[in-house]
């Protein structure tokens, strides 16, 4: 009989292979892996599982505070703060305008709370309008928290109706509406009303509407305003005057973004020199400006800043001067691709300039006058630098129609976008 060692098999305790034990310990650690991806997967859910229930317990306590707040015979519902509020009901412990937390969690309580008119249908009190007396409260509250991402927080809403006869009837509301260069609501800006019962200060909602409601009739001035920002026409408050009437709703839009600004370089041909004092205006074009479609913009340098634009989604068009033939346009040139310019951004842009030769006087001051017109009626005198020794001075104009001046000796040069250097003799 053949032992087991002589016929090539392997005893029964020989034991495994370095290949099996190898491949045995792969397959337990993919084994493993999955395992723990699994339970990972499942600590991670009943993590969010836990977040989400929290929120829905503050999302609900919310809501009842309101209710209470707003059913109480000592409170009621004209003093529930409408519009936005950020974490108006702190915990135990806790301050107004801090996230809640819960088992180490901060959590964002947001309530909206705005008054609406029987029968509307509209997403917002602020589209709505007419001399129906505010009816009912519609409130929601979303509840965030940190690790959130792209997942919508938890929501809840209700709508509140209070007894007939709650509030005064010899009230009437304002309601104001903000709205960035794009045309979408602005959440979260500052809005006051001054009128002759005081100021009220109130926050707009994700729908950009910023609600006062039950106001003493009469007129209020109602301003927006942000450091950094400004409205359509620059000004950096968005204003508007209401009149406030007995059971109607005023409303009105503004619209108020970030300021855009402009770093304008002057520039013109290769070896021409810029104006020496250059106190020329900058053009700017866009056809909501109103009511020609562009407007003029005093300073001086040949490097300056344009601050407070409104950021049009379209940008703006650039050139010098602000009387009509300094506009490209009004010899059929092309003003140049507008300058886009996004919300607190500051876009660098070259303004170009005519070149021109002048021959002179030796050692002479040269100016350049242009006449007033519709659009720049104090005209413009700007000065261009002195002549070498030959006479001669290389330099440059906005374009248009200029009297070139030395002394009494003058003499016209018209400059148009895309030209030559033109020649100028002083006799």
């Amino acid at each position: 009989m053949k032992s087991a060692v002589g016929d090539g098999r392997r005893p029964a305790d020989e034991g495994m292979t370095l290949v099996e034990v190898v491949v045995a310990i792969t397959l337990f650690a993919v084994m493993a892996g999955s395992i723990l991806a699994l339970l990972a997967g499942a600590i991670r859910l009943t993590r969010d599982d836990r977040f989400h229930m929290e929120a829905s317990i503050l999302a609900s306590r919310e809501l009842e505070i309101t209710r209470d707040a707003f059913a109480s015979g000592v409170r009621g519902p004209t003093t529930i703060d409408v519009n936005q509020a950020v974490n108006p009901s702190p915990l135990a412990g806790g301050t107004a305008g801090q996230p809640l937390v819960v088992d180490n969690v901060p959590y964002t309580v947001t309530r909206t709370a705005q008054w609406s008119e029987m029968g509307q249908t509209a997403a917002s009190t602020c589209d709505e309008g007419g001399s129906i007396e505010l009816a009912y409260l519609r409130v929601q509250v979303d509840v965030s928290w940190p690790g959130l991402g792209d997942r919508p927080p938890v929501t809840m809403s209700t709508v509140m109706t209070p007894p007939k006869g709650t509030y005064s009837a010899l009230t009437g509301h304002i309601g104001v509406k903000v709205i960035d260069a794009s045309g979408a609501p602005f959440g979260g800006r500052t809005v006051t009303a001054t009128g002759a019962s005081g100021t009220y200060t109130e926050t707009t909602s994700d729908d950009g509407c910023a609600l006062f409601a039950f106001l003493a009739p009469g007129t209020y001035q109602v301003k927006v305003q942000s450091v950094g920002y400004v409205n359509r026409n620059g000004d950096p408050a968005g204003t508007a005057t209401a009149q406030v009437q007995v059971g109607q709703l005023w409303r009105t839009t503004i619209e108020y973004d970030q300021a855009a600004a402009l770093t304008a370089t002057f520039t013109t041909a290769s070896g021409y020199a810029l104006p020496t004092t250059n106190a020329i205006p900058i053009a700017l074009g866009n056809s909501a400006l109103l009511p020609s479609g562009s407007k003029s913009v005093a300073g001086s340098g040949n490097t300056r800043t344009v601050a407070n634009l409104w950021p049009y989604p379209s940008g703006y068009q650039v050139w010098a001067g602000s009387c009509l033939d300094n506009d490209p346009q009004f010899t059929d040139q092309d003003r140049g691709l507008p300058i886009t310019t996004d919300p607190g951004t500051t876009v660098p842009v070259n303004v170009p300039l005519g070149a021109i030769d002048v021959q002179g006087p030796a050692n002479a001051a040269i100016t350049a006058v242009h006449a007033a017109d519709s659009a720049c009626a104090s005209g413009l005198t700007i000065t261009l630098g002195t002549t070498a020794a030959s006479g001669k001075l290389k330099t440059s104009v906005p374009f248009g129609t200029w009297t070139i001046k030395s002394g009494t000796k003058t003499a016209s040069v018209t400059v148009a976008s895309g030209d030559s250097p033109r020649s100028v003799n002083l006799p």
